[in-house]
């Protein structure tokens, strides 16, 4: 799958360090400037990164690609918990967030338990999260400030 000069494809396991290096940079700067905020969601996002490489085939987890370099990440677990997506700073607001999310919608349809992908959107993407037809949800999990629980049905 293509959008303008990015290529969208299955994350590889040899791509877990040019992804954690993508999230690091992504969530520095656009997540938040709270040290323990960031810390806390770079861990988040290495854990999850840890359990595609242990499950690789419960989830979908998709790169999108520019230039020969990782540019964008989108990671699904369960087919059902959107756990990760972060583009690159200077290609945000080109459609490449929107691009890998919905193909992972469409890759996660008829698999997920859920018929749903759930998520919590941080501050900086409720807006996109909403313009893709994501609403807001009930959780009883603790978020960080401005995290806002959300899902959209597939």
């Amino acid at each position: 799958m293509t959008h303008s000069l990015v290529t969208l494809a299955d994350a590889q396991p040899q791509d877990a360090q040019a992804l954690r290096e993508l999230m690091a940079r992504v969530i520095a700067v656009s997540v938040t400037q709270d040290e323990a905020v960031l810390q806390s969601t770079i861990a988040n996002v290495n854990r999850n990164l840890g359990w595609w490489l242990a499950h690789p085939g419960e989830c979908v987890h998709l790169k999108a690609e520019a230039g020969g370099r990782i540019v964008g990440v989108v990671l699904v677990k369960q087919f059902w918990n959107l756990c990760s997506l972060f583009v690159e700073a200077d290609l945000q607001g080109q459609g490449v967030g929107r691009a890998l999310v919905e193909a992972a919608c469409d890759a996660c349809r008829g698999r997920s338990p859920e018929s749903a992908l759930f998520l919590n959107a941080a501050t900086n993407a409720i807006p996109f999260y909403r313009h893709l037809g994501f609403v807001e949800r009930e959780s009883a999990q603790v978020l960080p400030a401005g995290f806002l629980p959300m899902r959209k049905s597939l």
